[in-house]
């Protein structure tokens, strides 16, 4: 399997809250989830994704089931910072996207709204888990999109009360029960693949500006790196958020490009 990555935080010189890594037959993309300003601990997002997704790598290079490998990595990295107050609903987190090409086709684990597209004879197959949008408060919601500092900052303070308890959604903090939420499988026949996190896959999610058909014939004809710049041109058309209503213009975006084998290639003429 060969793996392209692209990554650019939100705006030029800001710190990138993603992270991608990949192995010969394994790829994981992190979205750190946006810092509060109220949190137990004193590292930050860009070192716990960092941390996390070295653990990944290290963990499931060979056939360690990848929510199992999961569950030790939180784990693992928890450990990394026990004066840190981990029971803290502010503590780092992020959502988890992962690929890994065996002999029965490719393995995925997806926890949370950072997409896993898989490309097969039967079209593309896309995994997403973004039950957190059904969750929010409406009210919030629609206050934190092209609203204060305040909005946003009551809306991730809802957001932060529901995640990884009962009834909420799941996303890798400190708690390795999380893994066992995440959506895992096998698909037999897989060309390619992307993983993104949600600030690139927004052409597809929220600006409907392709579909995933379309998402996976840009990344084999130009790259990861095509994917953002895609998705910067039309985030640059509406400045304001009023064509697409968002908490901020551009996101972090990152995109991993998995070619399987010599058929991946098929996508890569216009």
């Amino acid at each position: 399997m060969r793996v392209s990555i692209a990554s650019e935080p939100a705006t030029p010189g800001a710190v990138n809250l993603d992270w991608a890594g990949a192995f010969p037959r394994l790829a994981v993309v992190l979205d750190g989830l946006t810092e509060s300003p109220r949190t137990g601990c004193v590292h930050g997002t860009a070192w716990y994704v960092a941390r996390l997704g070295a653990r990944l790598l290290r963990r499931l290079d060979g056939a360690t089931p990848l929510a199992d490998g999961l569950a030790l990595a939180i784990e693992e990295v928890a450990a990394e910072h026990p004066r840190c107050d981990l029971r803290h609903p502010g503590s780092p987190g992020s959502t988890v996207s992962i690929v890994r090409q065996t002999p029965q086709g490719a393995e995925y684990l997806v926890l949370a709204d950072s997409p896993v597209v898989l490309d097969t004879a039967g079209g593309p197959v896309a995994v997403i888990d973004d039950s957190w949008k059904a969750l929010a408060t409406p009210h919030l919601a629609a206050a934190a999109d092209r609203g204060t500092r305040d909005d946003l900052a009551r809306f991730i303070a809802d957001q932060q009360s529901q995640r990884n308890t009962p009834g909420g959604y799941w996303i890798a903090r400190t708690e390795p029960e999380a893994a066992a939420h995440a959506r895992t499988g096998t698909v037999p026949g897989v060309h390619g693949a992307v993983l993104a996190s949600d600030g690139a896959a927004l052409l597809v999610t929220d600006y409907a500006l392709l579909d995933w058909r379309g998402y996976l014939d840009l990344a084999y004809r130009e790259g990861p790196a095509g994917i953002i710049a895609a998705t910067r041109t039309a985030e640059h058309t509406d400045p304001d958020r009023i064509r697409w209503p968002r908490q901020k213009v551009s996101d972090d975006a990152t995109a991993a490009v998995c070619l399987f084998d010599a058929t991946g290639q098929k996508g890569t003429q216009p």
